[in-house]
């Protein structure tokens, strides 16, 4: 224990000690479900200030543990209605940051969009589910439902997901398509789903960009002045002159 935590009152202790516990669950649920750093940094520092408070009013949580994780949920629940409000929601920028590791042909990045399309309870209890890895009576416990219910929820969630999943290009594919339209290749049925995707996606958005700024470079290759020393054959020579008869 260092001096200054010593010497801090022994409520504020035991609160440091809940806080170290469990800050970076509450971060990473946080970021999963909002998959911006900003607003799980926001959203953490929020749970526990309101855990605090109640902390200091003598409340003592059966688990701390899903007692945080249903303050960081309601919170995370307010900020996605306020953005929905604002139309300014976007699940994808940084999906990276937030979802396991690629596998198969699915990315981080096309999981991460096909959850943003989801309901906001369908989504958080999926994550908890398969990201935070609780059982159903955790879940029920959090978001205050009954575990049938979170049957259902799971279940709604996982159709979905696989539904959007299904309905849309991965990047993979999108990158292949913008290849293909690029060469005039692309057929007019698979034309929608690109755009679509681009609009989602803006790394893939980014490739697009590139590629046709790629194309304009390497296009501009063929624009070649000829340099004066190429001019004639023989260079600066006078002409040849014809002998003249005698």
């Amino acid at each position: 224990m260092t001096p200054l935590l010593a010497q801090r009152p022994r409520t504020d202790r035991a609160f440091e000690r809940l806080y170290q516990k469990h800050v970076r669950e509450v971060y990473r649920y946080a970021l999963v479900v909002l998959h911006t750093r900003e607003d799980a940094e926001d959203v953490t520092q929020t749970t526990f200030m309101n855990a605090y408070r109640a902390f200091e009013l003598g409340e003592c949580p059966r688990s701390p543990r899903n007692w945080l994780i249903g303050i960081a949920h309601k919170l995370c629940r307010q900020r996605v209605r306020q953005a929905a409000r604002l139309h300014e929601v976007d699940y994808a920028d940084h999906a990276e940051e937030a979802m396991p590791p690629e596998e198969d042909s699915l990315r981080a990045a096309d999981i991460g969009r096909a959850l943003g399309h989801l309901p906001f309870d369908q989504r958080a209890a999926l994550i908890m589910r398969e990201v935070e890895g609780r059982s159903y009576a955790e879940v029920a416990e959090i978001l205050n439902v009954s575990v049938g219910a979170v049957e259902s929820l799971i279940f709604r969630a996982r159709r979905a997901l696989r539904e959007e999943l299904e309905g849309a290009l991965t990047c993979h594919e999108a990158e292949r398509a913008v290849s293909r339209k690029l060469d005039g290749r692309l057929a007019r049925g698979e034309r929608r789903p690109l755009r679509t995707h681009l609009r989602k996606c803006g790394d893939c958005a980014h490739f697009a960009r590139s590629q046709r700024a790629q194309r304009s470079a390497l296009r501009s290759l063929a624009k070649v002045s000829l340099p004066s020393s190429l001019s004639s054959f023989f260079g600066d020579a006078p002409p040849v002159r014809s002998p003249s008869r005698a």
